[in-house]
């Protein structure tokens, strides 16, 4: 019998720290695959979503031969919060609604809006901005809140009235 685990959080350091088991840790511990999340791998996301697109035109017996170009552009800008699941949600759902010959940017659900290019150092755009976009991307790579508040160099209690006054 084989056992595949699979989680977000540092096993090790949580078993130093007390909060997982050791000898369960030293058992699933045989050999480590690290896979970076989806929004670290853009490469990744046409291939996949091709794949899922055959897939499900298969499943529900419709003939869609691809993606626009404004979707694509969509898929690979979108950072993919829930990883691969996200974006095979994403694609089973648009190969459902849609009905044409390929996916629309209509298609695909709401929160995959082309999002607007992101300000470059220099650009003419307030602090505020650059501190939103950094907060938010420091927020979604740290592993919790205490975390991204000491990348920031700032107090959690900062770090949460920051995301309040944004909407993070």
């Amino acid at each position: 019998m084989r056992i595949l685990a699979a989680t977000h959080a540092d096993l090790e350091q949580r078993t130093a720290d007390g909060g997982f088991r050791a000898d369960l840790f030293h058992r699933l511990n045989v050999i480590r695959l690290t896979l970076p999340p989806l929004r670290e791998r853009a490469e990744d996301i046409l291939p996949m979503a091709r794949k899922f697109l055959a897939a499900f035109a298969r499943e529900n017996r419709k003939t869609i031969l691809g993606f626009t170009e404004e979707t694509k552009a969509a898929l690979i800008a979108y950072p993919w919060p829930g990883n691969v699941r996200e974006l095979r949600n994403a694609v089973e759902r648009a190969v459902i609604l849609g009905d044409g010959e390929k996916i629309g940017i209509s298609d695909l659900p709401e929160t995959l809006e082309p999002v607007r290019p992101e300000p470059a150092l220099g650009d003419p755009v307030s602090l505020a901005v650059v501190e939103e976009r950094h907060i938010r991307r420091i927020l979604a790579s740290a592993g919790s809140i205490q975390a991204a508040a000491d990348t920031l160099g700032i107090d959690p209690a900062t770090l949460w009235r920051k995301r309040k006054s944004y909407g993070i």
